[in-house]
């Protein structure tokens, strides 16, 4: 959801967070688990506490405010 506000692609973001657009896809698919590391990664590109990373669904709101 991040991404797609910041009007990232999967490569963008992957220059952003050290993370492979392979990786990213499958994150985005739930192919893969996210794990501390790769929320960690994801919250400093997008300069949001890793708690917004980890738990969309209840940190909504602000994910809205930064985008």
């Amino acid at each position: 959801m991040l991404r797609e506000l910041k009007e990232w692609t999967q490569e963008d973001l992957a220059k952003y967070c050290s993370i492979n657009a392979k990786n990213i896809s499958m994150l985005e698919n739930n192919k893969i688990e996210i794990g501390k590391k790769r929320a960690l990664q994801l919250a400093a590109a997008f300069d949001v506490h890793p708690a917004i990373i980890m738990f969309p669904e209840y940190e909504s709101k602000e994910i809205q405010k930064v985008a």
